[in-house]
Parts: C-alpha cells; structure tokens; sequence
C-alpha cells in the first residue's frame, strides 16, 4: 500500500511538472520594424548622416516604439555575389526615437539610451527582397534586461518605406524576434 502511494505522488508530481513547464516558459519578445537604408548611390553610408549607420528606423515592441539602428561591423558587412548577400551586423534598440532635421538629416546618431544591443548574421535575397538573420543580445537593460543571452531573429522584405514624414525611401520592413 505504502509502495502505491509513493508511486502515485510521483506520477502526480511529474505530471504537475508537464503542466506547469509550457505555462512557466517566456514568450518571444516580438517587434515590427521600419528601417531606412542609409546608403548613397556610390555605396557610401551617411546619405542621411551618421556615417557609422547603415541602417536606421523604428521599432514597435508592446505598443511603444523605439528608435533603432544596423551598424557595419569592420571586416564584415556584405559578401556574395550576384542575387544573395551574406552580412553580418551589429544592432541597437534605443529608448528615443530617430528624427528628420529640415534637410532630411538624421537629427541625433544615438536618440537616447540603448535598451538592446547585439549582432546578427544572416542573407538577403535580391530576385524577391526578402533577408532573415539570427544573432545574440550583448546587451540588455530595463526593461528588457532578462533577455539578455538570448537568441535573436529577424526577417523581413527590402522595400521603399515612409519614414519621418519622408515617403518613398529605401528601406525594410521587418519583424525581430527575441527567444
């Protein structure tokens, strides 16, 4: 008898555990991005100022939105030939937002404190526009310091994007993933 009760609180134990791991599990973080593509006609990046950045937008995380920005990563950027580009990059959430001066400048390179910070590496296909990347969070602080670590993912479709009251730029648009 003593043997069957045993046996019975451990098979309500393991099947509390079951239950309880799944509901217990973080959610991906998830935001939509609107990013310009801050690159003359002769490959030059700066063509909205802030030569360290190549990319430069928004993103939305729970409703708020964030500034954000790609940066080249030295020896690294793009590789490839013909229709698919491999990259690598370095990127960062900040807790402003990127801003147009009158001239169509970037109003400040850093639009407040960074949030996320990390890298990622991935492809961009050029025949449909489409990119996917995976990386690491280097650096997480409120409020998202707990995904520090954690595996990060975007993708998305190169297009022309409005952004700051300027239409018709080019960008992405794009969807990032913390897990």
């Amino acid at each position: 008898m003593r043997h069957k009760t045993w046996v019975l609180l451990f098979v309500v134990a393991v099947a509390v555990l079951m239950v309880a791991t799944p509901l217990s599990a973080k959610e991906p973080l998830r935001g939509d991005q609107v990013m310009v593509l801050n690159q003359d006609m002769d490959g030059n990046f700066g063509a909205f100022g802030c030569p360290d950045i190549s990319w430069f937008g928004e993103i939305e995380i729970d409703e708020t939105t964030y500034g954000m920005a790609l940066y080249p990563l030295p020896g690294k950027g793009f590789t490839g030939q013909g229709l698919v580009l491999h990259y690598t990059e370095a990127w960062r959430i900040f807790d402003g937002q990127f801003a147009f001066d009158d001239s169509l400048q970037i109003e400040a390179c850093e639009p407040g404190s960074v949030l996320l910070a990390g890298t990622d590496s991935g492809v961009g296909v050029m025949s449909n526009g489409k990119f996917r990347s995976t990386g690491v969070v280097e650096e997480a602080y409120a409020p998202f310091q707990e995904w520090i670590h954690r595996t990060v993912f975007q993708d998305g479709m190169m297009a022309m994007v409005d952004f700051g009251g300027a239409s018709s730029l080019p960008g992405f648009y794009g969807d990032l993933r913390l897990n």
